[in-house]
C-alpha cells in the first residue's frame, strides 16, 4: 500500500486539532490520502460501518462514549485496521486499556506535529510506534503487577495522608485488612515505606501530581 493511497479516520471532539492534523497529512502525504475527519463517537461508527479505512488517530476523550468502549467497536467493524490512540492521559491503568486492546501506536498530545508524520507512516507500513513516554510505561507496565481497584483506593487515602484507623473506617473494612492492602501495595510498587509508595506511584501514574 503506498502512502497516498491511505484512507485515514481522524478522531477528536475539538474543530481545531482535526484541522491541524488534516492538514500536517495532507501536506506530508499528499492530496491523494484520503482523510475524513469526525468529532463524535456516533459519527465515527456512521463511518466506519459504511467507510473502508486504513488507520484511525483517535482521541480518546470523546463527549459521548469513552475511548476504549469505541476502540473496540471499531474493532469489531473493521478488524484490519491500524489504531493510533493520541491522548493526554498518562495513568498507568489507562495505558494498560490501550496496550491490552493492541493499538498500533500511543501518541502524547504534546508531541511534535514530525513524530505524529512518522508514527502515522510507521503504523502504515505495519509496525508499531509509542511516543517515548508510552514506552516508558510500556516497560513499567511489563515490570509493575497492577494494584486491584481496593488497593487503589487504600492508596489514594494514604496519599491524602489519611491513617489506618481513618481508612478501615472509611472503607468499612478492618485494620487488619487495610494493612495487607498496604502491604500488597508495598511490593508491588517496589516500595520500602509508605513515602516511597506515594512516590513511586506518581512516577508510575497511578495517582496524579495535584494535591489531594
Amino acid at each position: 500500500m503506498a502512502i497516498p493511497d491511505l484512507k485515514i479516520l481522524l478522531i477528536d471532539d475539538h474543530e481545531i486539532v482535526l484541522r491541524g492534523m488534516r492538514h500536517l497529512i495532507e501536506d506530508v502525504f499528499g492530496s491523494d490520502c484520503r482523510v475524513d475527519t469526525v468529532m463524535t463517537a456516533k459519527d465515527a461508527m456512521t463511518l466506519v460501518t459504511t467507510r473502508q479505512y486504513d488507520l484511525c488517530l483517535l482521541d480518546v476523550e470523546l463527549p459521548d462514549t469513552r475511548g476504549i468502549t469505541l476502540l473496540h467497536k471499531i474493532r469489531q467493524k473493521s478488524p484490519g485496521i491500524k489504531i493510533i490512540v493520541n491522548t493526554i492521559h498518562e495513568e498507568l491503568w489507562i495505558m494498560k486499556d490501550f496496550f491490552d486492546a493492541a493499538v498500533e501506536g500511543i501518541l502524547f498530545k504534546d508531541v511534535l506535529s514530525s513524530e505524529i508524520a512518522t508514527a502515522i507512516t510507521r503504523v502504515a507500513d505495519g509496525e508499531t510506534y509509542f511516543c517515548k513516554r508510552a514506552e516508558q510505561l510500556r516497560r513499567v507496565l511489563e515490570t509493575c503487577e497492577m494494584p486491584t481497584p481496593k488497593e487503589l483506593e487504600v492508596l489514594r487515602l494514604i496519599a491524602s495522608g489519611k491513617r489506618t484507623d481513618d481508612i478501615a473506617a472509611l472503607m468499612g473494612l478492618t485494620t487488619n485488612t487495610i494493612e495487607t492492602h498496604r502491604r500488597h501495595l508495598l511490593s508491588k510498587l517496589h516500595a520500602r515505606n509508605s513515602a516511597e509508595l506515594v512516590l513511586n506511584a506518581v512516577n508510575y501514574g497511578l495517582l496524579p501530581t495535584t494535591r489531594f
